[in-house]
């Protein structure tokens, strides 16, 4: 994410937390568009008699005329998650971040699928490796501030 990056609204953990419920269901079935797309290549992959990493499997995922639809329904899932005015930042694995201001900075509240609520934040150069604990609020480092 660039440092210029506009969001739509900024949260609070409270904000955030209310609105996971709501999230919930469009990540599972996210995550389950995902496993659909993996079984596509991984059969496309069997009855083409090639590797799930070929260059050529592409024609025969193509010619299958399934994939394309799962690859709409991840989009259009990304964007109802979206228009939320959160991120998702890590869409195969449930990660969905929330705009927030903190000491003058934004940063992005962190909730990954599977968690109860969200319980992390990070500095957006810092992504998803980059997670504290909310109860960390230890000084910036030089450098790493949005400007």
């Amino acid at each position: 994410m660039s440092p210029d990056q506009t969001y739509s609204r900024f949260f609070t953990v409270d904000e955030a937390n209310a609105l996971i419920p709501r999230l919930r269901p469009k990540v599972e079935e996210l995550l389950a568009t995902f496993r659909e797309i993996r079984s596509e290549i991984e059969t496309a992959a069997s009855l083409a008699g090639l590797p799930p990493d070929s260059p050529d499997l592409a024609k025969h995922l193509e010619s299958r005329a399934i994939a394309p639809g799962l690859f709409d329904r991840v989009k259009g899932l990304i964007g109802e998650l979206q228009d939320q005015g959160c991120l998702v930042n890590g869409p195969e694995v449930g990660l969905v971040d929330f705009p927030c201001v903190y000491n003058n900075e934004i940063v992005f509240l962190c909730w990954k699928y599977g968690e109860a609520r969200v319980g992390y934040w990070h500095r957006i150069p810092d992504g998803f490796a980059g997670r504290r604990p909310l109860l960390d609020v230890s000084a910036p480092e030089e450098g790493t501030r949005v400007h």
